[in-house]
Protein backbone atom coordinates (compact mmCIF):
# COMPACT_ATOMS: atom_id res chain seq x y z
CA UNK A 1 0.00 0.00 0.00
CA UNK A 2 2.96 2.33 1.03
CA UNK A 3 4.25 2.00 -2.54
CA UNK A 4 1.02 3.25 -3.87
CA UNK A 5 1.57 6.27 -1.88
CA UNK A 6 4.79 7.00 -3.13
CA UNK A 7 3.53 6.38 -6.53
CA UNK A 8 0.69 8.94 -5.94
CA UNK A 9 3.20 11.51 -4.12
CA UNK A 10 5.39 11.46 -7.55
CA UNK A 11 3.10 11.93 -9.41
CA UNK A 12 0.95 15.25 -7.84
CA UNK A 13 4.36 16.53 -6.87
CA UNK A 14 4.81 16.11 -10.94
CA UNK A 15 2.22 17.88 -11.22
CA UNK A 16 2.47 20.86 -9.25
CA UNK A 17 5.98 21.52 -10.83
CA UNK A 18 4.53 21.34 -14.35
CA UNK A 19 2.07 23.90 -12.85
CA UNK A 20 5.17 26.18 -12.38
CA UNK A 21 7.70 24.99 -14.91
CA UNK A 22 7.44 28.09 -17.19
CA UNK A 23 6.95 30.93 -14.63
CA UNK A 24 9.18 33.39 -14.21
CA UNK A 25 10.33 34.62 -10.18
CA UNK A 26 8.75 37.72 -11.57
CA UNK A 27 5.60 36.01 -11.88
CA UNK A 28 5.39 33.55 -8.91
CA UNK A 29 3.90 36.04 -6.11
CA UNK A 30 1.31 37.49 -8.86
CA UNK A 31 -1.97 38.36 -7.55
CA UNK A 32 -4.78 38.29 -10.14
CA UNK A 33 -7.59 38.32 -7.76
CA UNK A 34 -7.26 39.54 -3.81
CA UNK A 35 -6.72 37.01 -2.03
CA UNK A 36 -5.95 34.36 -3.99
CA UNK A 37 -3.02 32.01 -3.19
CA UNK A 38 -0.30 32.61 -5.80
CA UNK A 39 2.79 30.08 -6.50
CA UNK A 40 5.18 31.27 -3.94
CA UNK A 41 2.97 31.11 -0.98
CA UNK A 42 1.85 27.43 -2.44
CA UNK A 43 5.15 26.32 -3.03
CA UNK A 44 6.39 27.77 0.17
CA UNK A 45 3.15 26.16 2.09
CA UNK A 46 3.89 22.60 0.11
CA UNK A 47 7.45 23.23 1.61
CA UNK A 48 6.02 23.59 5.19
CA UNK A 49 3.82 21.23 5.50
CA UNK A 50 6.26 18.70 3.63
CA UNK A 51 8.38 19.25 6.81
CA UNK A 52 6.09 18.27 9.04
CA UNK A 53 4.95 15.47 6.95
CA UNK A 54 8.55 14.13 7.39
CA UNK A 55 8.52 14.84 11.21
CA UNK A 56 5.44 12.45 11.33
CA UNK A 57 7.09 9.37 9.54
CA UNK A 58 10.09 9.81 11.83
CA UNK A 59 12.60 12.23 10.00
CA UNK A 60 13.88 15.66 10.98
CA UNK A 61 11.90 18.88 9.03
CA UNK A 62 14.50 21.82 7.22
CA UNK A 63 14.92 24.74 9.28
CA UNK A 64 12.95 27.32 7.57
CA UNK A 65 12.93 31.55 8.87
CA UNK A 66 11.43 32.24 11.83
CA UNK A 67 8.64 34.18 10.07
CA UNK A 68 7.52 31.05 7.72
CA UNK A 69 4.62 29.94 9.77
CA UNK A 70 3.59 33.40 9.41
CA UNK A 71 3.93 33.34 5.66
CA UNK A 72 2.93 30.54 4.62
CA UNK A 73 1.20 28.68 7.69
CA UNK A 74 -2.81 28.12 7.87
CA UNK A 75 -4.39 31.53 7.59
CA UNK A 76 -1.33 33.33 6.29
CA UNK A 77 -2.49 35.46 3.62
CA UNK A 78 -0.74 35.75 0.46
CA UNK A 79 0.91 39.26 -0.79
CA UNK A 80 1.59 40.32 -3.86
CA UNK A 81 4.90 41.76 -2.60
CA UNK A 82 7.90 39.52 -4.28
CA UNK A 83 9.98 40.62 -1.62
CA UNK A 84 8.74 38.47 0.97
CA UNK A 85 9.27 35.30 -1.50
CA UNK A 86 12.24 33.18 -2.51
CA UNK A 87 12.90 32.50 -5.86
CA UNK A 88 11.51 29.55 -7.71
CA UNK A 89 13.83 27.52 -8.04
CA UNK A 90 14.71 27.91 -4.22
CA UNK A 91 11.29 26.47 -3.55
CA UNK A 92 12.14 23.54 -5.75
CA UNK A 93 15.26 22.70 -4.94
CA UNK A 94 14.50 22.78 -0.72
CA UNK A 95 11.20 20.64 -1.88
CA UNK A 96 12.73 18.18 -3.90
CA UNK A 97 15.07 17.76 -0.66
CA UNK A 98 12.47 17.11 1.66
CA UNK A 99 9.97 14.83 -0.30
CA UNK A 100 13.12 12.56 -0.81
CA UNK A 101 13.51 11.97 2.65
CA UNK A 102 9.72 11.94 2.65
CA UNK A 103 9.57 8.63 0.60
CA UNK A 104 13.33 7.28 1.73
CA UNK A 105 11.16 7.17 5.85
CA UNK A 106 8.11 5.81 3.83
CA UNK A 107 9.87 2.98 2.45
CA UNK A 108 11.03 1.81 5.70
CA UNK A 109 7.35 2.34 7.62
CA UNK A 110 5.64 -0.91 9.01
CA UNK A 111 2.03 -1.29 9.68
CA UNK A 112 2.80 -0.96 13.70
CA UNK A 113 4.29 2.78 12.60
CA UNK A 114 1.19 3.45 10.80
CA UNK A 115 -0.92 2.49 13.37
CA UNK A 116 0.57 4.69 16.16
CA UNK A 117 -1.60 7.26 17.41
CA UNK A 118 -1.00 10.73 15.69
CA UNK A 119 1.14 12.93 18.36
CA UNK A 120 -0.54 15.62 18.30
CA UNK A 121 -3.78 15.37 20.47
CA UNK A 122 -5.75 18.22 18.53
CA UNK A 123 -5.67 16.34 15.72
CA UNK A 124 -6.57 12.76 16.71
CA UNK A 125 -9.72 13.32 16.46
CA UNK A 126 -9.83 13.92 12.30
CA UNK A 127 -6.38 11.76 12.38
CA UNK A 128 -6.26 9.28 14.78
CA UNK A 129 -3.49 7.54 13.53
CA UNK A 130 0.04 8.51 11.58
CA UNK A 131 -1.17 6.42 8.90
CA UNK A 132 -4.75 8.72 8.44
CA UNK A 133 -2.29 11.55 8.38
CA UNK A 134 0.43 10.02 6.12
CA UNK A 135 -2.97 9.24 3.76
CA UNK A 136 -3.74 12.86 3.63
CA UNK A 137 -0.68 15.00 3.10
CA UNK A 138 -0.20 11.77 0.38
CA UNK A 139 -3.25 11.91 -1.58
CA UNK A 140 -5.45 15.03 -1.21
CA UNK A 141 -3.20 18.13 0.19
CA UNK A 142 -0.88 19.17 -2.82
CA UNK A 143 -3.84 18.06 -4.94
CA UNK A 144 -6.04 20.78 -3.59
CA UNK A 145 -3.17 22.95 -3.84
CA UNK A 146 -2.62 21.99 -7.60
CA UNK A 147 -5.26 22.61 -8.66
CA UNK A 148 -5.73 26.43 -7.28
CA UNK A 149 -2.22 27.02 -9.38
CA UNK A 150 -4.37 25.66 -12.07
CA UNK A 151 -7.42 28.34 -11.41
CA UNK A 152 -4.08 31.06 -11.03
CA UNK A 153 -2.62 29.85 -14.05
CA UNK A 154 -6.46 30.29 -16.02
CA UNK A 155 -7.30 33.79 -14.44
CA UNK A 156 -3.55 35.59 -15.64
CA UNK A 157 -4.71 33.69 -19.32
CA UNK A 158 -1.52 31.29 -19.10
CA UNK A 159 -2.30 27.76 -20.83
CA UNK A 160 -3.44 24.81 -19.05
CA UNK A 161 -0.71 22.44 -18.36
Amino acid sequence: MLDALIQTLATTRGATLKLVADLSDDQIALQPAAGMNHPAWVLGHLLMVDGSFLTLVGGAAPALDANWNAIYGNGSKPVADKSIYKSKQWYIDQMAGVRAQIIERLKVLTPADMAKPHPDPARRERFPTIGHMVFLYGTWHEAYHAGQLSAWRRVLGLPSV
